[in-house]
C-alpha cells in the first residue's frame, strides 16, 4: 500500500488524478490502435466542436467547466495536430470560432466507433462494482453543485463557531466517543497499543473505579473531544486519552479540556498532574507548556509512543 492510498480521503485529488492517468494510458494505446493520434485530455473538445459544427472560445469554456485560458492551450494542441481549426464567425467577422477540419472531419467515423466500444466497456466495468463510480461522482458533483467545497469547510472548521461548547463528565452513552476518538487520533499519528484498548475497552473499570474522571466536550448534541484523569496516586493524576474531532479542531477545544482537567484533578483532592507524550506532537506539547507542564524523566512507560514525559503542580 502506497502513501496515497494509505492516506485516504486526505489524497482524494490524487487517487482521482491516479486514477485518470489509469485510464488515459490505456486509452491512448485503444486509439493508436485504429491509427488516430490523439489523447484523452482533447476529447470533451473535440466531441463539443464535432457536435455543434462551430463553438466560439467563450462558448466552449462555460459548456466543460474550463478557463478561457485552458481551452485555448487545448485548441492549439489540437489544431497542430491537424483535427480542428479556427476560423472567421459566419454571423461575427470579429469573432474566432473553432470547427473540425477536413482530418477532424474524415476522422470522426472512427472515433464514434472507439467511443461506442468505450462506453460498453465501461458499463461493464462500472455495474460490476459494488459502488458504481459513475454514480459515485455524479452525486458528489451534485452536492458540491448545491454548496462549494470551501463553503463546507468554513462551515465545518470555523474557528469562531456558532454553538457553545460545555465540558461535561462521564456517562455510559458517552463511552463510545472516548474510544471512536482516541482510535481516530492514535492512529492518525501512531498504532493503537494494548494498553489503550484496556482503558477505551472498559473505561469504566480501568479509569473510573480508582477514581479517575472522564470529561467531554459536548457542542450541541455532538462529542466535539474528549480526555481522561487516570488516579496514578494517593493525590496524583495523569493526564490522558486527549482526543479532539478533526471537524471541530480550530475551536480551542484542547484549551478547554484542559483547563477543566485540571480543575477536576484539583477537585478530586490531586496535587500533581502528569503526562506522556511524543516529541513528534509538537502543537500538543506547546499546548501542555502552555498550562504550565515542564519535562521530567520516567524509568519505564506502558505505550511505546511516549518519548516526553510531564508534570505540574497543582497546588497555587
Amino acid at each position: 500500500m502506497n502513501i496515497i492510498d494509505q492516506l485516504e480521503e486526505l489524497a482524494i485529488g490524487a487517487r482521482l488524478k491516479r486514477l485518470y492517468d489509469y485510464f488515459a494510458k490505456d486509452v491512448v494505446m485503444i486509439y493508436k490502435d485504429e491509427q488516430l493520434n490523439f489523447e484523452p485530455k482533447y476529447f470533451t473538445l473535440y466531441y463539443l466542436i464535432s457536435r455543434q459544427g462551430e463553438a466560439g472560445v467563450t462558448e466552449i469554456a462555460e459548456e466543460l467547466s474550463l478557463t478561457h485560458p485552458g481551452v485555448i492551450h487545448l485548441a492549439k494542441e489540437l489544431e497542430a495536430l491537424g483535427f480542428i481549426e479556427s476560423v472567421k464567425s459566419s454571423k461575427d467577422s470579429r469573432r474566432r470560432m473553432l470547427r473540425l477540419s477536413a482530418k477532424g472531419k474524415e476522422s470522426l467515423p472512427k472515433f464514434e466507433r472507439v467511443w461506442a466500444k468505450i462506453v460498453a466497456l465501461n458499463k461493464e466495468l462500472f455495474n460490476n462494482q459494488k459502488n458504481n463510480l459513475l454514480n459515485a461522482v455524479m452525486e458528489t458533483e451534485a452536492q458540491l453543485n448545491e454548496k462549494p467545497y470551501y463553503q463546507r469547510f468554513q462551515e465545518m472548521f470555523n474557528p469562531q463557531g456558532n454553538s457553545p461548547v460545555k465540558v461535561i463528565t462521564y456517562q455510559p452513552q458517552y463511552a463510545r466517543y472516548f474510544k471512536n476518538l482516541n482510535i481516530e487520533w492514535i492512529n492518525t499519528y501512531f498504532t493503537v497499543e494494548e494498553h489503550d484498548l484496556e482503558q477505551l475497552n472498559h473505561p469504566e473499570e480501568h479509569i473510573l473505579a480508582d477514581g479517575g474522571e472522564i470529561l467531554f466536550a459536548q457542542i450541541n448534541d455532538d462529542i466535539a473531544g474528549t480526555c481522561a484523569l487516570v488516579k496514578t496516586g494517593p493525590a496524583e493524576y495523569e493526564l490522558a486519552k486527549m482526543a479532539v474531532s478533526p471537524k471541530y479542531q480550530g475551536r480551542k477545544i484542547g484549551n478547554l479540556l484542559m483547563e477543566a482537567a485540571i480543575a477536576k484533578a484539583k477537585e478530586l483532592g490531586g496535587t500533581r498532574l502528569w503526562l506522556g507524550s511524543s516529541h513528534k506532537l509538537v502543537p500538543a506539547l506547546s499546548l501542555y507548556r502552555k498550562y504550565g507542564f515542564k519535562e521530567f524523566t520516567v524509568e519505564s512507560t506502558p505505550y511505546q509512543r511516549a518519548s516526553i514525559h510531564m508534570e505540574r503542580s497543582l497546588i497555587e
